[in-house]
């Protein structure tokens, strides 16, 4: 891995978020950086007129500075003294410190402020892109970039914003003992500058090193979300001791390489520092042989002394940018790959079905796999349940993605009331419909919290009305704390039978004019699977539905049965009338599931 050729340009489009996004912020950092270099100084100087006083209390032959506080301090009668000039002293530096801690202040606000909106922004567009985006990206590669890379992001503005301050600080440090003495200035600097020429090199290794270190980290966050997302299926076949070794190899690796780059990060201060007080130890050395005034040596010693823990900062700071880079890197990737696969949005505002849904002459294939979908034509009327059964990958729940917009044909139209699906703005499309997939994800909260998710205005009477149709209201005022009660995380709390019928009340409390069920029922036991079945019997008198069927018996009052085999239709008709043609495909299937239902 070798070294971005666009180091400069990454730098400039991170730097770019925070003087565009938040010239407030930075205008306020400007003016505390501006009256923190005065005072700093200021700072410096004071220590002229008390290193006088040392050197001589008659303060026969004072120093040019210290002759100017003495004429503003007669002004205002005071007497020069060891505690009038040390009180002066002291009094400037802490003033110094007050600013350096508002500055660091403001330093962290602009950080967070920018991780807020970078967040907000890659939610944005992810949630824009289609689920192609989604289903694509690998989980642990998006959990780290959200959680762990977004504030190393953070860091690198914070840094730079820091950088900024010392650069400023830098300035006033160095423009002090310049005026003072610039032979042992610019002797100091010199030798400053040939010690740190090594330093300044170690940033390719940083940012191989940070590189490394995101990769590690999006493996690590992977696992993780797939060990703590397969629990039940761990502790089922008890191999709890092989996920556990898995995540800690994971984990080794990580700690790894982070262990090497945050070592390296501490080299600069730990050997540059030294050398550059050295500097300023020799550029002294040569000056004092030169017989300068002692006081002004000390101010001259005082201020570079402090500016050259600065100047290591600022090396510092270079290789801990090279590091963070590739986390800002792997935040634009993903950007970039979710705007390439973004929805396409029409203008048209969907406000309720009139006819139903058509698709028309549909060809779909998954990247990389064989053709799904092959010249596929079903019509879902308005008011009718439509169903569509057959083998395990004949192309079913390809289908409803298409219906809802989440995956886009190749070739034929998905049309809603003779409208391509494309021209209707999206969301106004999905918020007239109900979905209740297969595995009916629940949210950590409250049956209440998950119902009202769906439809946030429902009041109460609408929230047990959807329960009731949804045969659910029994058993939701058995639980002990009744709607209120938590479900935990994805519903874990519940049984399957007792979740989907949740999820089914759900997506009923919008009132949608479709509702999709994919394969709702497949997992349920017969008692479950028979409320479930009512529910729809109930809801079908007013409303369209497309049901996902791998039970049979869930679809017995369906008005319209497609029969797919390798995305095709190869059978079409009512559910009564194919279920009793001799040679028909859905009776053959219906035959063969009886034995396993009796």
């Amino acid at each position: 891995m070798s070294e971005p050729v666009n180091k400069s340009s990454s730098i400039v489009a991170i730097f770019s978020e925070f003087l565009t996004r938040y010239p407030r912020h930075f205008s306020l950092l400007f003016l505390l950086l501006v009256v923190e270099g005065v005072v700093a100084a200021m700072s410096v100087l004071a220590i002229v007129p008390m290193a006088d006083f040392l050197l001589d209390p008659s303060l026969g032959k004072p120093s040019r500075i210290t002759q100017v506080v003495l004429r503003f301090f007669s002004g205002i009668s005071m007497s020069p003294s060891f505690w009038f000039f040390g009180f002066f002293f002291v009094g400037f530096n802490l003033l110094k410190g007050t600013l350096e801690v508002a500055i660091r202040y403001a330093i962290l606000r602009i950080k967070y402020a920018v991780v807020r909106g970078l967040f907000g922004d890659a939610l944005h567009t992810f949630f824009k892109a289609r689920w192609e985006f989604f289903s694509g990206s690998e989980q642990g590669r998006l959990l780290n970039t959200l959680n762990k890379e977004l504030n190393t992001i953070g860091d690198t503005l914070g840094q730079l914003a820091t950088l900024f301050a010392q650069v400023i600080q830098i300035g006033i440090y160095l423009a002090v003992p310049l005026w003072l003495n610039a032979p042992m200035t610019l002797t100091a600097l010199g030798l400053t500058v040939l010690f740190g020429v090594p330093f300044m090199l170690l940033h390719r290794i940083s940012y191989r090193l940070g590189k490394r270190n995101t990769e590690t980290a999006n493996v690590l966050m992977g696992v993780l979300s797939e060990v703590l997302g397969a629990a039940r299926l761990i502790l089922g076949f008890g191999r709890q001791a092989q996920s556990r070794e898995r995540y800690l190899m994971a984990f080794d690796r990580h700690v790894h390489v982070t262990l090497r780059s945050h070592t390296l990060a501490t080299v600069v201060p730990s050997f540059f520092k030294p050398l550059a007080m050295l500097s300023v130890v020799i550029a002294m050395g040569f000056t004092i042989q030169q017989q300068a005034r002692i006081s002004e040596l000390a101010a001259v010693m005082w201020s570079l002394l402090a500016a050259m823990p600065i100047l290591s900062d600022l090396l510092q700071g270079n290789i801990q940018i090279s590091n963070f880079l590739p986390s800002y890197e792997q935040l634009i990737s993903l950007r970039e790959k979710a705007a390439k696969v973004e929805e396409i949005e029409g203008r048209r505002i969907f406000t309720q079905m009139e006819r139903g849904v058509e698709l028309k002459d549909l060809d779909f294939t998954y990247p990389g796999r064989i053709q799904t979908l092959k010249g596929l034509n079903i019509h879902i009327p308005k008011g009718q349940m439509t169903a569509l059964v057959g083998e395990s990958g004949s192309g079913k729940s390809t289908v409803t993605d298409l219906v809802l917009g989440l995956q886009i044909p190749e070739r034929g139209q998905v049309l809603i009331d003779g409208v391509s699906l494309g021209d209707w703005k999206q969301n106004s499309f999905r918020e007239r419909i109900g979905y209740v997939p297969q595995d009916p994800l629940l949210f950590n909260g409250s049956i209440r919290d998950n119902l009202l998710w769906s439809f946030e205005q429902a009041k109460e009477d609408d929230l047990w009305g959807a329960l009731r149709l949804a045969n659910a209201e029994d058993f939701v005022k058995e639980l002990p704390q009744g709607i209120g009660t938590l479900v935990g995380d994805r519903g874990v709390r519940l049984s399957g039978g007792q979740r989907q019928r949740i999820a089914l009340a759900r997506a009923l409390l919008r009132k949608p004019d479709l509702l999709i069920l994919d394969e709702a029922t497949s997992s349920l036991d017969s008692e479950s699977e028979l409320l479930i079945q009512q529910s729809m019997e109930q809801v079908a008198q007013d409303t369209t539905i497309l049901v996902v069927a791998h039970r049979l018996s869930t679809i017995a009052k369906a008005d319209q049965v497609y029969v797919m085999r390798h995305g095709r239709v190869v059978e079409e008709g009512s559910f009564k009338a194919l279920s009793i043609k001799p040679d028909s495909i859905l009776k053959g299937m219906i035959d063969a599931q009886q034995p396993l239902q009796a």
